[in-house]
């Protein structure tokens, strides 16, 4: 719930209150105890679909990580990283104000609970990491020309570096990795999705030509949710050793 409000507000460029609640739709303050907003009639029903992820990724991070301060950390990343999602998906927007604020905020509490728990080495790794996929995401910007890959998802890559190759920087590689199948099963998708379309348009206007598959493949994605999914399974997965460190 804290992510859903945090994307709602930042999108509306209003002021960050995620403990109050707020509307994606109308903006109004609907609070956390009612299953309509009392504004504009707005179930909440993304918002459960949101908390169970935002569940069934926590638990997955503690598997990995363990019982330790570098939890809180990385629990504080999985709400930034997932309210930017939900800010991607809705306006294909990486929110600057709360990317860029939000990075600095885990990245603090990142080498803090580091230092607690005796794991200062490894922010060395983190923060090389975080440059290493900066410069590629740079690069894939300019072979992009902007197109579909936008400049919000290169600042988006930092945090992402950073805590994936805080743990190792398998864990990094692995994350690049998964990434680039997590997007590649969304542009399939949407592919099937407009051909779909096609058919659906043809049977129901036969005098009308159907949008075609070049039509469909030029449409954009969002590529944040796709970076940021590589990123945390990659954790979960290669913490567990479910993948090779």
């Amino acid at each position: 719930m804290v992510s859903h409000d945090l994307a709602a507000q930042s999108l509306r460029e209003a002021e960050l209150r995620p403990f109050a609640g707020s509307c994606p739709r109308c903006g109004s303050g609907r609070g956390w105890l009612r299953y309509r907003c009392e504004s504009c009639s707005r179930p909440l029903t993304r918002e459960f679909l949101v908390v169970v992820a935002g569940t069934l990724a926590a638990i997955g991070f503690y598997e990995a990580i363990g019982d330790n301060w570098v939890l809180i950390a990385y629990l504080a990343f999985l709400v930034l990283s997932l309210a930017l999602a939900l800010t991607d998906i809705d306006a294909m927007r990486i929110v600057n104000r709360l990317n860029i604020g939000g990075t600095a905020l885990v990245a603090v509490a990142l080498v803090v609970t580091a230092l607690l728990d005796g794991s200062g080495p490894a922010l060395g790794r983190g923060f090389l990491g975080a440059l290493a996929y900066f410069a590629l995401t740079n690069l894939m910007f300019l072979a992009a020309r902007g197109r579909a890959f936008g400049y919000g998802d290169v600042k988006l890559s930092v945090q992402l570096g950073l805590f994936t190759a805080f743990i190792s920087w398998s864990t990094l590689i692995w994350s690049v990795f998964l990434m680039a199948m997590i997007g590649g099963v969304l542009s399939v998708a949407v592919v099937i999705d407009g051909l779909v379309g096609r058919a659906r348009s043809r049977s129901e206007h036969p005098d009308e030509e159907p949008p075609g598959l070049r039509d469909a493949m030029r449409r954009e994605l969002p590529y944040g949710p796709a970076m940021i999914g590589g990123a945390w399974l990659a954790i979960y997965l290669v913490g567990s050793g479910a993948l090779p460190s």
